[in-house]
This record gives structure tokens, C-alpha cells and sequence, in this order.
């Protein structure tokens, strides 16, 4: 399984390295994403996205944006929520704020 789990990273990796490397530049810290994530609206803006429940590793995160709601708790609560760039259903609850999520949502 583990190898499975190593396999399907190199493939994402590599996916994103050659084939869509502006919309998913790696990441460690939130500063490193601000040159580098469009985010649009007056309330949006870069963050670095590591997947839930993983351990910060040096460039382990995504960029991504968040509206800071710091409210939410579900995904549905970032639903409608203007300022993201993502359709609903890319939409998640990431540290009680609202992001354009990264990573697959409940795997």
C-alpha cells in the first residue's frame, strides 16, 4: 500500500511539474505562494495548503487561496462564499477558513 501511496505521488508530481506548473507550485510557508497564486476577488488571498492530517514537510503544500471565513467547519459552509475561484465542489474548510481545495477532498 505504501508503495501504491508513493507511486501516485511521483505520477502527481510529475503531472504537475511538466504539465500544469502554474496552478500548482509546491509550497512549505504561505509566503512563498504570493507571487505565484492568482487569487481574484478583494477577500481572497495565497496560502499554502498541506493535505489533512500530514505533518508539514519542506514543499509538501500546494498553493492554493482562502477567504479568511474563520468560521466554517464543513465544506458546505464555504459553498456560495464569493472571493474563490473554484467551483463549489473543489471548495473546503482548511483551518476554519474557506480555500480552493488542493488535494483530493476526503481521501
Amino acid at each position: 500500500m505504501k508503495q501504491l501511496i508513493l507511486a501516485f505521488a511521483f505520477v502527481i508530481t510529475i503531472y504537475f511539474a511538466w504539465v500544469d506548473p502554474v496552478s500548482a507550485v509546491s509550497c512549505t510557508v504561505n509566503g512563498e505562494c504570493n507571487s505565484t497564486t492568482l487569487c481574484t476577488g478583494t477577500n481572497s488571498f495565497p496560502i499554502c495548503q498541506h493535505p489533512e492530517g500530514a505533518e508539514i514537510v519542506a514543499n509538501g503544500g500546494l498553493c492554493t487561496c482562502s477567504v479568511p471565513s474563520g468560521s466554517c467547519t464543513y465544506p458546505s459552509d464555504c459553498y456560495g462564499v464569493p472571493g474563490l475561484n473554484c467551483k463549489d465542489d473543489a471548495r473546503h474548510c482548511y483551518d476554519n477558513n474557506c480555500v480552493c481545495d488542493r488535494f483530493p477532498i476526503g481521501k
